[in-house]
């Protein structure tokens, strides 16, 4: 199997104009600090698959094994880009057929480039299994499922937030976007240094802080981020079961928060809270820290968990002494964008 070769530098110098600005982490160092965590079993099996090249027109798919076709997936990569290609992977069978096990898309967008025509097909790099002569057909399609099931099994796809840290570098304009929200709401995402407000509020998860900012505008979720990053510095929400620190907010009580405020100020733009703006406002600064962090959210998950978290701390507050009730009637007015108050079955007023 042959190789290719990086030229070895012996001196930055020999880069012209290249100067790293920022350090590299040497994947040894990576390994050290989480090989406490890995449970691989020491040696290894199998054999490296042999590189080569194949032309679209000498593929063959097996559907028994190939998953269907995408024609929606094929058109949203585009232009068809050799740097972003993936080597195909294809089982050479004992009747000398190629079949192609993993990249029958990257086949497909090859192809399309060139509108079928053959006399402009280029070879697209490959990765070879060849099957022994005397492996029978059910062999063969038992080694290429085993195959295709790892690589499409195992491999660990980028999470929506590594899209985004990768996509900012090269100024990708819903990845611009996200890291500016999140510096606009003074939060970075808890693992994540090279997005948002590094010096500002760590988050855990980010899901549903997405979701308030499509509902309820970067605002009102900056709003909520800074008074949950007000609140996490009590003692009763900064430390978990075990007593260990907790420094992070968590993105689904920001939904929560931030559908609660939204609420607040519909209220008090169309002059339907009069005291009881305050009256919650007070119970936000003050009530949530009479209970632990937890209670606000156990229970709560899934689509509706801004509705029910801000129903859960309107009940709460219409319970406590001292506080304005909201009542169902003001609950069931507030129909700013859209009904976001119609599971009035969460709440217990006075």
């Amino acid at each position: 199997m042959s190789t290719t070769q990086i030229p070895f530098l012996d001196t930055q110098a020999e880069v012209t104009g290249y100067i790293e600005e920022e350090e590299v982490t040497p994947l040894t160092e990576i390994y050290n600090r989480v090989k406490h965590r890995l449970t691989t079993p020491q040696g290894k099996t199998g054999e490296y698959l042999e590189a080569g090249t194949v032309t679209g027109e000498e593929l063959h798919i097996c559907p028994r094994v190939q998953r269907e076709i995408a024609t929606r997936q094929v058109n949203s990569y585009g232009q068809y880009n050799r740097m972003y290609a993936r080597d195909l992977i294809v089982a050479i069978r004992p009747n000398g057929k190629k079949v192609d096990i993993d990249g029958q898309h990257t086949g497909l967008l090859e192809m399309a480039s060139r509108r079928g025509d053959a006399s402009l097909a280029e070879p697209m790099p490959c990765k070879f299994i060849k099957h022994p002569p005397n492996r029978t057909f059910e062999e063969c399609i038992r080694v290429e499922s085993e195959v295709f099931f790892a690589y499409n099994s195992y491999r660990k796809d980028p999470s929506y937030v590594d899209k985004m840290k990768t996509g900012r570098n090269f100024d990708v304009k819903e990845a611009l976007e996200y890291d500016s929200n999140l510096i606009d709401c003074g939060i970075y995402i808890e693992g994540y240094d090279f997005l948002g407000d590094t010096d500002g509020i760590p988050m855990a998860g980010e899901y549903q802080w997405r979701q308030a900012i499509k509902q309820y505008g970067v605002p009102t979720v900056t709003k909520a981020c800074q008074k949950l990053g007000e609140l996490q510095q009590h003692n009763n929400w900064n430390t978990d079961k075990k007593g260990k620190p907790v420094n992070a907010i968590r993105a689904d009580m920001v939904y929560m928060l931030s559908c609660l405020y939204d609420f607040m100020k519909w209220g008090k733009y169309n002059g339907k809270m009069k005291g009881k703006y305050d009256s919650l406002n007070k119970y936000i600064d003050n009530g949530l820290l009479l209970k632990q962090r937890a209670s606000w959210y156990t229970g709560i998950s899934g689509a509706t968990a801004n509705i029910e978290g801000a129903l859960r701390i309107i009940q709460e507050h219409n319970d406590a002494a001292g506080t304005i009730t909201i009542g169902d009637d003001l609950l069931k007015a507030y129909k700013h964008k859209e009904d976001k108050f119609p599971f009035l079955s969460f709440l217990r007023t006075k």
